[in-house]
Parts: C-alpha cells; structure tokens; sequence
C-alpha cells in the first residue's frame, strides 16, 4: 500500500531525473546543431535580442595614393546593428496517476512511465517550435519538389549559426492530489523559445510524405540546399558538414539513392551529449549529417 512517504519518494526522484530524460528526447537545443544559446533562469524579463551585425565586406578594390578609401575601394558600408528576437514561451504537459496505480503497479513502473510522458511531450513541445521558427525564418525558397499542403513536409538544412535557441525555466514538474478522485496529477512545464538568425543561413527542402512516392525529393535537391548555404558563406559544424533533418520518406529516398546511407561514415560525436542526437543519426552525403524526425512540420 503507498504511502505520503512513498509518493514524496517518487515525486523527489521524478523532479531529480525529468532533465536528464528530457535532454535525452528533446533534438533541436543541443550546440552541435544550435550553436548560439541563452539561459536567462533566475533574470526578469521574457525576451532575449540577439545582436547581428550587417554582413562583411566580401572584396576590397585598389585605392590610388591620395584618393578616397572608400570611392576607390568597396564599400562594407557602416556597422548596422540589428537584433533578432527570442520570446519565452511556456510548454505543459500532464499525466495523472491514480492511487491503485501506484498500489499495484509499483513505484519504479510509475517512476519510468511518468519521466517517459512528461519529458517527451516537453521534448516534442520545443522541437515542434524550432523546426515551426526554421519553417517561418528560413530563405522561402524551396530547393525540393512542389507541393503546399498537408500531404508534404518540410525538412531543414542549415548551419549551426542560423538559429538561436534560449531558455527561461528548464523542465521542471509539479504534484497535486485529488483526493475527490483518489489520484496524482503530475504537471511537467518549460519555458524556451527559438529564434531564426540568418534566412541564408538555412535552407528548406519539400519532399511527399508517401514513401517511395515518385515526386520525393533526393540527393540532389539536399545537394541544391547545401550549395544555396555554401554561397552565403554560412559555417559549418564541427564535421565540416550541414546539419539535414528529415523525415522517413525522404530518408528512403536518398537511401535508394545511395544503398547504403545507414551505413555511411559519421563525425566526431564527442560533443554531443543526447539520445535523440544519437539515435537519430542516419549517415552523411552531399554535404550533410542527416537526422531523422518525425516532428518536422508540413508544408500547407
């Protein structure tokens, strides 16, 4: 039979392991494919302004003894300081646990399936939003194959300097009894927010969602994306490669393309500290590291 004891047991350890669940679900806020991240815990406000500058000079000409710098030579122009916005916005998620439940189920069953629900709906809440801020920040241009609705996704591929990623409270849950229904109502909450920096700096790619359809994107269109990013002088990762994230389509696609892209070699994963990172982590070509999710959103 629980107890107040056992609950407050279980409470302290669901409290204590929701981040590491969490960092092991959620794709998108880790430094390998989101270089530039805030967290402001603890500060008043609910934005970040993230400052950009103008664009670097790419030429300089030749300048005559005596004559202007800038008539003779390129003109950078002025220093230009922007900003881009980050707002903070809170993600819930919720699960109920009735007290028979915890009698018959056991605390370590409960333990593992409420950490599962709560860090995964979290997980799921902030990767949605991110690949929502790429679909809206990014060029709009479209490097696949024509399609606008539901029927099609939309998948990324972009530098680790297109998008900047901040956060306001990290997952954090909270327990309520009802006594009226003799249960325990879990609430896991985040607040983060997601930011595209450079629309050059990523690039979208429209592929069918039926595998093997005959109008799926492939190599070439990821090869057309990565070239887009090569012309705007946008960094790579560490690896020297793009980030790509994909659906499973288009992940059949290019495998029928290559035969052999789950077998590819991949980068240095040292630095990458997530299961969703790693588990994810389909092979490379043209350019790429691919990821596979299935949180991308649609094209309508």
């Amino acid at each position: 039979m629980t107890t107040k004891v056992t609950v407050q047991e279980l409470y302290s350890d669901i409290i204590a392991d929701l981040q590491p669940f969490y960092d092991d679900a959620v794709l998108l806020p880790n430094p390998q494919l989101i270089q530039t991240q805030f967290n402001i815990s603890g500060t008043s406000g609910n934005q970040i302004n993230v400052p950009l500058t103008n664009g670097p000079a790419t030429d300089a000409g030749t300048v005559g003894e005596g004559n202007s710098i800038l008539g003779g030579g390129t003109n950078a122009s002025d220093f230009e300081p922007t900003s881009a916005n980050i707002s903070m916005v809170k993600r819930g998620v919720g699960t109920n646990v009735t007290e028979e439940a915890l009698e018959d189920g056991g605390l370590a069953t409960v333990r593992q399936a409420v950490l599962t629900r709560l860090s995964q709906g979290l997980a799921a809440a902030t990767d949605d939003a991110g690949f929502s801020a790429m679909k809206s920040g990014f060029s709009a241009t479209n490097y696949g194959v024509t399609g606008a609705n539901s029927d099609f996704t939309t998948n990324f591929v972009f530098s680790p300097e297109a998008m900047a990623y901040g956060a306001k409270r990290e997952p954090s849950v909270t327990m309520f009894y009802d006594n009226d229904l003799d249960l325990h109502q879990f609430r896991g909450t985040v607040r983060n927010g997601f930011v595209a920096l450079r629309s050059g700096f990523g690039a979208r790619v429209i592929s069918e969602k039926v595998i093997g359809a005959q109008s799926a994107a492939n190599l070439t269109n990821i090869a057309k994306a990565v070239a887009a990013l090569r012309s705007n002088n946008a960094p790579t990762m560490l690896s020297g490669m793009y980030a790509a994230i994909i659906d499973s389509s288009l992940e059949y696609s290019i495998a029928s393309q290559l035969n052999s892209v789950t077998q590819a070699a991949i980068g240095d994963l040292s630095v990458v500290g997530n299961r969703a990172i790693l588990t994810g982590l389909i092979g490379q070509a043209a350019g790429c590291e691919f990821y596979r999710s299935n949180s991308l959103p649609d094209a309508s």
